[in-house]
């Protein structure tokens, strides 16, 4: 920002010229109006300060003591007071009033080559590079380039992530971090291990995975148990993504793409204020089109009949053939969000959010393997190619997810701010579909699901870092999950059904500290106490539709039973740790935690009386260690961890061979993480930035319990599910600017991600191998406010499958492409 530039009234203070800014210096201002206090920093630390009196005049700045360096001590007079610094020389320091409220930035990777990212992943605004834990950060122009739709879609965006289809299909993912959590309960009533937050609201249900992302501010990843802030059910990490709030002027963008298979997305968003306490801003968003496979009918199965002992079952309906179907796997898929946002004073701000979403897309289907490969009453008559699959139906899904929250942020003195945050959302959703990738109905489902949470978190926090920091609060969360599985399997003749209704209900008190025992050294603590409830009752049912059910030997139990039963658990949970800032630039850390994650009951299909028992709750002790580097245009950071896990909860084969959800042992993780930011060439109109980051994962199972002793020897000392040896990824983004505002830029990048297993007890069948995507977009932008853009993905065409099930697969998709324009306002 250039002096003549600035259109507010400056207040000039005169303060002599002093030595170096990484000196520390002696500072002892006192609590006192926010202009008198910038006036008395500028006199002991003898620079000239240049500031917007209107963005200050009325404010008040806490008491600051200590001995730092003249960047840290104005950093800390600031935070959190809506201002930043737009110079820093020798003998001047020049502040700006900060845009909190961006609401359509352009490329943060090419606007700046030493600003700090803002993340909230300790509760409170504070620079990525001074956070000590391993925390990944996608910005708003980034979520766009790289086409991240939902929390799905950041697998092979950002290492170390992964998603596990093992038993649900596409519309039951499991996500993992740093191999947790893929191994978690695919049904809505579990506890994922990867905790997902949108808006400071957590999402208590896997069955949120597929919330559509639109309009973001920027999505952070956070690795390893954050069990103090966070709470229950972070063993794995948590995924916050912030969506875009009201801007101070008003503006919006839309943005629409035609691609590949019939692809076509829209988004559009605006807003602004409609006075001077109130903005508002509504984005809509539709995908359409994009399936990439064929249906080919139920081949060579066609009007094929149940037999038991060589006698036709007529009774029983016939595998009915639906024909060729092209493009199978369409999107439906419309979505919209409203933000009011209304400042009562200066200090106190309100935030209303109302979300929904409707999803009537295609419910992708498995294939199999070729039937040369597969020869077997299942297969239909399947060739080599993955993209074409036999069934007896298409299924589609309905998906619909609603919700609001309020985020009230109010400063009750000068040094202590207030956050709560109220959240409500419901779900229902409908999905049908065969696992084995076949029109065979050995085992054909269809679950239908009622969900319902409410929320609610106060936080209590000092409002500007200093010497001591610290931040206290309270958690409740209740949900309600009904639903039901209804199976088709000729396997036992009979059709049979499992009856859900579970009530949980989860509080806690927590609390952090960090303080500065030495000049730029700082400990941290925190604690946090877990009571969680869950109430569970239902019925297992064998309708035994047609007179011939064989469901008590198949599947070696009695079923027509019921069970209502409770689990009660509490828990103290924490983190403790230090951080030694050795210059401006550098930090190093480190810390050990305990994770918690409660237990609960089984959602799959129950078989016996057994499966109905609660499970334990599981927990981790986590040690990791790192580095954070940031001067100009380059950021580092490496990370080393370790975990161990006691009580570890899987879904695995019981007694009579059914799967179920249990306490299986113990496990191990340890790894490294890294990641560069390079900002290679600035000059001419030419920009060229290089981004790598990768993660080495070593997990294994170290102890197992099951009554069969052929799977623990065959589980012991093997990997986790849903956790690659390695994943990495690089990028490059070339951008040239030429006279009159004109802007080109490229990008490319490459993801590469392990072979994973996908389930314990895992044979080379359920192993998915590894793969290699290689990604590109080129963007022409007008100095008017529009510009085109041209992109792909998987442009080699990579054949992977993310999901493998024995004989049956899930494919990835093929190659493809897409051309949009967007313009902006």
């Amino acid at each position: 920002m250039k002096l003549s530039s600035v259109a507010l009234p400056m207040l000039l203070i005169a303060a002599p010229a002093q030595a170096a800014s990484e000196r520390t210096i002696g500072f002892d201002i006192p609590e006192q109006d926010l202009a008198a206090a910038l006036n008395e920093f500028g006199r002991q630390a003898g620079v000239q300060m240049v500031f917007p009196y209107d963005s200050v005049t009325g404010r008040r700045a806490a008491a600051l003591k200590g001995r730092f360096t003249r960047g840290e001590a104005i950093r800390r007079l600031i935070s959190g007071r809506d201002l930043s610094i737009a110079f820093e020389g020798p003998n001047m320091i020049s502040l700006a009033a900060a845009k909190q409220r961006p609401s359509v930035p352009r490329s943060e990777s090419h606007e700046t080559d030493s600003t700090d990212i803002v993340v909230t992943a300790q509760k409170r605004e504070e620079g990525l590079s001074r956070v000590p834990q391993a925390i990944t950060v996608v910005s708003a122009d980034e979520v766009e380039k790289r086409r991240i739709v939902d929390f799905a879609s950041l697998v092979d965006e950002v290492p170390g992530l992964s998603i596990n289809y093992a038993f649900g299909g596409e519309g039951y993912g499991l996500l993992s971090i740093r191999g947790i959590g893929g191994a978690d309960d695919y049904k809505p009533n579990g506890s994922p291990s990867v905790a997902l937050h949108v808006d400071g609201v957590y999402q208590s249900s896997n069955a949120y995975l597929g919330m559509p992302l639109f309009d973001v501010e920027r999505i952070e990843v956070l690795r390893g148990p954050q069990g103090t802030l966070y709470g229950r059910n972070t063993t794995a990490g948590v995924i916050n993504a912030i969506t875009r709030g009201g801007g101070d002027t008003f503006s919006g963008y839309a943005d629409a793409r035609y691609g590949s298979y019939e692809n076509l997305r829209f988004e559009a968003a605006a807003g602004g204020p409609v006075s001077d306490k109130v903005r508002v801003r509504l984005a809509v968003m539709t995908d359409q089109g994009g399936g990439f496979m064929n249906g080919a009918g139920a081949g060579k199965l066609a009007g094929a009949r149940l037999s038991v002992g060589g006698v036709v079952q007529a009774q029983v309906p016939a595998i009915s053939d639906p024909g060729p179907r092209k493009g199978f796997g369409d999107k439906d898929l419309f979505a919209a969000r409203g933000t009011v946002e209304i400042d009562f004073t200066p200090d106190t701000t309100l935030t209303l959010k109302a979300f929904a979403s409707r999803d009537r897309g295609d419910a992708r289907q498995y294939d199999r393997l070729s039937n040369a490969r597969d020869n077997t009453v299942l297969n239909a008559g399947e060739n080599d190619d993955p993209y074409t699959f036999y069934s007896s139906k298409y299924y589609d899904q309905r998906i619909d997810i609603k919700g609001t929250s309020a985020s009230l942020s109010h400063l009750l003195t000068d040094s202590v701010r207030l956050d709560l945050v109220v959240g409500a959302q419901s779900s229902t959703r409908k999905v049908g579909g065969n696992g084995d990738g076949t029109p065979y109905p050995q085992y054909e489902y269809l679950f239908d699901e009622k969900l319902s949470q409410t929320s609610m978190e106060l936080r209590l926090r000092n409002e500007q870092q200093g010497q001591f920091n610290w931040v206290v609060g309270g958690f409740y969360m209740s949900d309600e999950i009904d639903f039901s599985s209804d199976w088709t399997s000729w396997a036992a003749r009979t059709i049979y059904q499992n009856i859900h209704s579970q009530r949980r209900r989860s509080a806690a008190l927590f609390g952090q500290v960090d303080y500065e025992i030495l000049p730029k050294v700082k400990l941290s603590g925190g604690l946090r106490y877990t009571r969680d409830q869950t109430d569970s009752k239902g019925r297992n049912v064998d309708l035994n539709p047609w007179g011939i059910t064989n469901y008590t030997a198949f599947f070696a139990t009695t079923p027509n039973f019921s069970w209502d039963k409770q689990f009660k658990d509490d828990d103290v949970s924490g983190r403790a740790g230090i951080q030694w800032f050795i210059n401006d630039e550098l930090n190093v850390f480190a810390s050990a935690a305990r994770g918690y994650r409660s237990g609960g009951f089984d959602g799959t299909s129950i078989m016996t009386l057994e499966e109905t028992e609660p499970f334990a709750s599981e927990t981790v002790w986590a040690y990791e260690a790192g580095i954070r580097y940031l001067k100009g245009p380059l950021r580092v950071s490496l990370d080393a961890f370790a975990n161990d896990f006691s009580n570890l909860q899987a879904t695995t084969r019981l007694a009579n061979d059914t799967n179920g959800r249990t306490n299986v042992g113990k496990a191990r993780t340890r790894g490294v993480e890294g990641a560069i930011d390079l900002r290679l060439i600035k000059s001419g109109g030419h920009q060229l930035d290089f981004d790598a980051s990768a993660t080495y994962l070593d997990s294994k199972i170290t102890e197992f319990n099951s009554r069969r002793i052929a799977d623990v020897l065959a589980t012991v000392g093997d990997p986790l599910p849903g956790a690659p040896k390695w994943t990495a990824r690089v990028g490059l983004v070339h951008g040239f600017r030429w006279g009159g505002g004109w802007s080109l830029t490229s990008r490319a990048n490459i993801a590469f991600h392990d072979k994973e297993s996908n389930r314990l007890n895992a044979v080379p069948g359920n192993v998915s191998p590894s793969y290699t995507l290689l990604n590109a977009r080129i963007d022409l932008e007008s100095p008017n406010g529009w510009s085109i853009y041209a992109m792909g993905r998987n442009i080699t065409d990579a054949v992977y499958f993310p999901e493998l099930n024995g004989p049956s697969r899930l494919v990835g998709a093929p190659a493809t492409y897409a051309m949009g324009v967007k313009f902006r306002f």
